[in-house]
C-alpha cells in the first residue's frame, strides 16, 4: 500500500459520507440528523432490520450502507414522498435505496480525487443477517441520531487495492 493511502484517516474516508447523511436527511426528509462518533470495526456491521448497500469503485473500492429499523424505513417513504405504508413494500425499499444513493452521491464529491462511482443500491430486509466485511477492508461505522429511530452509516474501503 502506498504511503498516501496508508495515511488516510478514518474520518477522511467516512466524514464526507457522514456530512452527506446529515444534509440528505435534513433536506429530503425534513429530519435533523447528527452523526455520532466514527468507530473502526473489523467484521460485519451493527445492522438494523433494513439496510441499503451500495458498492463504490474507482481508485478506491468499497461499499457504503445505511441501516435503520423497519419503522424508520417506512418513515423515509412518508417523509420523502408523502405516501403512507403499513409494512415494508417495494416503495419503502426504493425510498431507502434512494436515500443511500443520495448519501453516496453527495459524499463522493468530497473524495473526487478517488474518482468514485456508485453501484446500484441493494436493500436487505430481515432480523437475522450479517453483511460480511472482508478482513482487508478499512471499515468504519457510525450511528446517525435522528427522529427516525436507530440509524447508522457504514463505509468500508479496500486500501490495499489502491496501491
Amino acid at each position: 500500500m502506498s504511503a498516501a493511502f496508508s495515511e488516510i484517516a478514518d474520518h477522511d474516508l467516512i466524514g464526507p459520507f457522514a456530512q452527506a447523511a446529515a444534509n440528505v436527511f435534513s433536506t429530503m426528509l425534513n429530519c435533523p440528523c447528527r452523526p455520532g462518533r466514527i468507530q473502526s470495526i473489523d467484521r460485519g456491521h451493527r445492522k438494523h432490520s433494513v439496510t441499503s448497500v451500495i458498492g463504490l469503485s474507482g481508485t478506491l473500492t468499497g461499499a457504503l450502507s445505511i441501516t435503520m429499523s423497519k419503522a424508520g424505513a417506512i418513515q423515509v417513504l412518508n417523509r420523502m414522498t408523502g405516501m403512507e405504508a403499513e409494512e415494508i413494500d417495494e416503495f419503502v425499499l426504493d425510498a431507502v435505496g434512494e436515500m443511500a444513493n443520495m448519501v453516496g452521491g453527495t459524499g463522493k464529491k468530497a473524495l473526487a480525487e478517488f474518482r468514485l462511482l456508485l453501484g446500484l443500491p441493494q436493500v436487505i430486509v430481515g432480523d437475522n443477517y450479517e453483511v460480511y466485511t472482508p478482513r482487508w477492508a478499512r471499515h468504519c461505522w457510525l450511528p446517525l441520531e435522528c427522529e427516525l429511530g436507530p440509524c447508522a452509516l457504514d463505509v468500508g474501503f479496500n486500501l490495499a487495492a489502491a496501491s
